[in-house]
């Protein structure tokens, strides 16, 4: 199935919506991501742009600028310090972005196979570089290395909830050290969090 490049002028439009998502509070961001994601329908244009259209909202969408969103909000969740709450929620969306870059992929590839669809070329300077080193959604998404990026908390943070209780990981670069939190520590923490609150 292909579509035109999403127009971004419309105010109802699905492309505009998309554009407000980078500038609300994480907690937001998240929220709507969650209401957006599962009523997105994808596709592929005859240029090989990833879209998505939704029932309700009039014209296409831009899928790499939802997955760069949904990759930012991510970082943030490490950066603004989330809450457990706010890291779960945001690794349930990992499976949703997931699926709508899968089935681009394979549009893709039909539309390719068929001559349908047609990569153009990079920028240049871009060409020497790996796809996940200059940060594109699709391939970041599509490689794995996004899922639970939410539960990653800066070293300090992590030892300061959990000790020296063992990690999942880390990464390390910039001056800055991170560390990856299973999902069964923050559902434990947040766990503990809601019974506290209700004491």
């Amino acid at each position: 199935m292909h579509q035109s490049t999403p127009s971004e002028d419309a105010s109802n439009s699905l492309q505009a919506h998309i554009n407000t998502l980078h500038a609300l509070p994480l907690d937001a961001t998240t929220q709507a991501l969650h209401y957006l994601l599962p009523h997105l329908t994808p596709s592929i244009s005859p240029n090989a742009t990833r879209l998505v259209t939704h029932q309700t909202l009039s014209g296409a969408g831009d899928l790499d600028t939802l997955g760069r969103i949904y990759l930012q909000s991510a970082d943030r969740c490490t950066r603004e310090h989330a809450t457990f709450k706010t890291r779960l929620h945001h690794i349930a969306l990992d499976k949703l972005i997931e699926d709508l870059y899968v089935a681009t992929e394979r549009l893709l590839r039909d539309g390719l196979k068929d001559g349908s669809v047609t990569i153009p070329p990079l920028p240049a300077g871009e060409e020497a570089m790996c796809s996940c080193c200059r940060g594109d959604p699709d391939a970041v998404i599509l490689s794995g290395f996004a899922e639970e990026e939410a539960l990653y908390y800066w070293e300090d943070d992590y030892k300061a909830i959990w000790g020296e209780e063992k990690n999942c990981g880390g990464q390390y670069g910039g001056g800055e050290t991170w560390l990856k939190a299973s999902r069964e520590q923050v559902e434990r923490k947040a766990q503990e969090e809601g019974n506290s609150s209700k004491l």
